[in-house]
């Protein structure tokens, strides 16, 4: 699956006020909130984060899934994008140890988790619009994702010129570059 996402860094402030505008616009859209647990797995010196690479169990009320996402680099561009590769698992492993692919073989150990309070906005089939309060490792912060499919490019482009939110584009990485940055600055 292809994933392709603005992400925007913001204070507690102008998260709240960016998602009333965006409930005030997309007045029939179709909102959901989750809260979620990312488990993130690397090795000890983070071999996977240093290849651009996330491996997580993520926990919802009703699912937990392996995820591995490889995010592309992009030139030109200020949103991300991403493959990812999905499978739903029975429990939580201390360790994993994946059977194909480019990292294969290699063990992988539980390095901590994130919980993510989502409030999901999907104006359309094309846009998902993501409110993330995040915890982790004592931290807090505040992340806006718009992901959507390349037909909606222009639109979502033009929507965040009309919020004011390119400057806060996310230069730091996603929640796995953040929560192992932080935890490598905590110890």
């Amino acid at each position: 699956m292809k994933e392709t996402e603005y992400k925007f860094l913001v204070d507690r402030k102008k998260f709240y006020e960016i998602m009333e505008l965006i409930k005030d616009r997309y007045t029939d859209a179709e909102y959901k909130d989750v809260i979620q647990i990312n488990y993130y797995y690397d090795t000890d010196d983070n071999y996977l984060l240093s290849n651009h690479t996330t491996l997580r169990a993520r926990q919802t009320e009703n699912s937990l899934r392996l995820e591995l996402k490889e995010s592309q680099q992009l030139t030109g561009n200020d949103y991300s994008t991403a493959n990812e590769t999905c499978m739903d698992i029975e429990k939580l492993k201390s360790d994993i140890t994946l059977e194909n692919g480019k990292f294969a073989w290699i063990p992988f150990s539980l390095q901590g988790e994130l919980v993510t309070h989502r409030t999901s906005i999907r104006p359309s089939d094309s846009l998902s619009i993501d409110f993330d309060v995040n915890f982790y490792l004592g931290k807090c912060d505040y992340e806006i994702e718009m992901e959507f499919k390349d037909m909606a490019e222009k639109g979502t482009k033009v929507l965040v010129e009309k919020l004011g939110i390119m400057k806060y584009i996310n230069t730091v990485g996603g929640k796995a570059r953040r929560f192992f940055q932080y935890k490598s600055e905590t110890l």
